[in-house]
């Protein structure tokens, strides 16, 4: 089970440069991400699917509460920077949070740092590592609202689902690698007619199964 968390939200708008509020993407990615991971048949859920007030309190309960073993929590950056950066508890190998960063890598955003805090209490210093119990718990910032670098990029909606894309796909392979759980596909039907898949397609969401058409080459 993966969890996915929209940092920010309600009044907290988050970062803001140039006319966007980091909660806004933040819940776009989340909420695309949330999707891409179903139609792969991976059990997720979020903590907001709304414009909504989480206090770090409920913010953390939900993640520790929802039966998952790996949260994503997806941010963009502001304050004078580049590329992305990858945040992983001081309790947690750098091992996920590196497969991760290098899955942004690949779609061509540059990765500023992978890292932990540490607090003055010795504990984490970001309250999602820190309150969020046994779900191991990956800071995601995708990039900076104020590079003109990350800008060019980053304002192609298309490419920032991409990038949520790449971080749920190493997500999912860290599942399968490191916490030795299965991942299991189930093809329905295979059809030269792409109508015919289509039919399918609906037949099977009439039922209540996630389902979708993907073509083979």
């Amino acid at each position: 089970m993966i969890i996915i968390d929209a940092g920010h939200g309600g009044k907290d708008p988050g970062a803001i440069a140039d006319g966007v509020k980091e909660k806004d993407w933040n819940l776009e990615v989340s909420l695309h991400q949330y999707g891409f991971l179903k139609k792969l048949g991976i059990p997720c859920k979020l903590t907001r699917k709304t414009d909504t007030d989480l206090s770090p309190d409920k913010r953390s309960e939900l993640v520790r509460s929802s039966g998952a073993t790996i949260c994503l929590s997806n941010h963009f950056n502001a304050g004078g920077g580049s590329g992305a950066e990858v945040i992983h508890s001081k309790y947690a190998t750098s091992v996920f949070a590196k497969s991760t960063a290098d899955a942004l890598k690949k779609m061509g955003m540059s990765v500023r740092r992978v890292f932990s805090r540490e607090g003055m209490n010795g504990k984490d210093y970001y309250y999602m590592h820190r309150l969020t119990g046994q779900v191991e718990t990956l800071i995601i910032e995708y990039g900076f609202l104020d590079s003109a670098v990350d800008r060019k990029k980053l304002n192609v909606r298309s490419y920032r689902f991409q990038l949520a894309e790449e971080a749920a796909l190493a997500a999912v392979r860290y599942m399968k690698g490191t916490l030795n759980s299965s991942v299991y596909f189930v093809q329905s039907g295979a059809y030269k007619e792409k109508s015919r898949a289509e039919q399918l397609c609906e037949e099977l969401k009439k039922k209540g199964y996630e389902a979708f058409v993907k073509q083979e080459r």
